[in-house]
């Protein structure tokens, strides 16, 4: 939209945009960078601001988007063409025969994950890896990537469909390298998502690894996701990684937390004198977060220690525009 065309109308900041189309802040920036979706104004400050118009073409990407296209597919389109396309569509879902539910693609009982999962989704990645179709399975997480943000994605599709291919694996349903296939797609796609993110540069530090012993690197990943998502400057160092280097590379970036991935511990014994040696190693200011689904298993007294265990990083990592009152005791 043209400099002139926009004078007069309403503006709006992208929470605004983001609270009336369904998407996440996130996922607007993507679609406006990699698809040009629209092009809002931007202030000195870099801020976006979009208008009544601007949102109304992004609500109704979202909608047909919902129906199980792509945004590359629908970008294109014009404002008109879309609201007839989402009219055809919801017209299509109230012609349809009630289906009944699929079933959940984790099974009950299962260690907690965070948000709801999506079902379908999880069901067509394990489609496509069954078949070793890459490009497909490529397809599924960029459309759930694009159209639900990092922090649903990660919680609501890439954790379920892990947990799910280890099931299978174990059960014998799975080959090695169907597991892999999925496993390096869901590691590249959440990357991606991390990539797309900018933390404020006076937003404070936190270190994100793994110790030796929890090798499970889209664990520690996940932690990372969430931690950026949530305002931080993340530095991610990786797994299998002594105290010694976790807890100097925390003092080099003059890091506020520094969190450990826990998730599929063998050792929880081993697990916990690595904490306790890394807790040792770090200034007393400085936050020590144990993440994942191993922290319910670690033996040990945290409190004594100045340990904050949880299964979701967002449980103990606050956002960056609350009060950053994290202290290790």
């Amino acid at each position: 939209m043209s400099d002139a065309a926009r004078q007069h109308q309403p503006e709006h900041p992208i929470g605004v945009a983001a609270e009336r189309t369904g998407l996440s802040p996130d996922v607007l920036r993507v679609w406006e960078r990699r698809y040009g979706a629209v092009r809002p104004r931007r202030t000195d400050g870099r801020q976006r601001w979009y208008t009544d118009a601007e949102i109304e073409r992004l609500r109704l990407l979202h909608q047909a988007t919902l129906a199980g296209r792509s945004i590359r597919q629908v970008v294109s389109l014009s404002t008109d063409a879309l609201a007839r396309l989402v009219d055809e569509d919801t017209a299509g879902r109230l012609r349809a025969p009630k289906a009944t539910p699929a079933p959940p693609a984790v099974a009950p009982g299962s260690p907690a994950l965070g948000a709801a999962t999506c079902p379908a989704t999880v069901a067509r990645g394990m489609e496509k890896a069954v078949v070793y179709d890459a490009d497909g399975l490529d397809g599924v997480l960029r459309h759930a990537l694009g159209t639900l943000g990092l922090p649903v994605f990660v919680e609501s599709v890439a954790q379920p469909l892990l947990h799910q291919v280890d099931t299978d694996f174990q059960a014998g349903r799975l080959t090695a390298a169907q597991a892999h296939l999925v496993a390096g797609a869901v590691r590249r796609f959440t990357i991606t998502g991390m990539q797309c993110l900018a933390p404020a540069s006076s937003a404070a530090r936190v270190v994100v690894a793994a110790l030796p012993g929890a090798r499970c690197e889209a664990s520690a990943l996940f932690v990372a996701a969430g931690a950026m998502s949530a305002g931080w400057r993340v530095t991610y160092l990786g797994v299998d990684l002594p105290a010694a280097d976790i807890a100097r590379t925390a003092r080099a970036t003059d890091a506020r937390a520094v969190a450990v991935s826990v998730r599929g511990v063998g050792e929880s014994e081993a697990m916990w004198r690595g904490i306790h040696a890394l807790r040792s190693q770090l200034p007393d200011s400085v936050a020590l977060l144990a993440v994942g689904r191993g922290a319910g298993g670690m033996s040990g007294d945290p409190d004594a220690l100045g340990v904050r265990f949880a299964e979701r990083v967002a449980d103990v990592l606050p956002r960056q525009q609350d009060e950053l009152a994290v202290r290790a005791r």
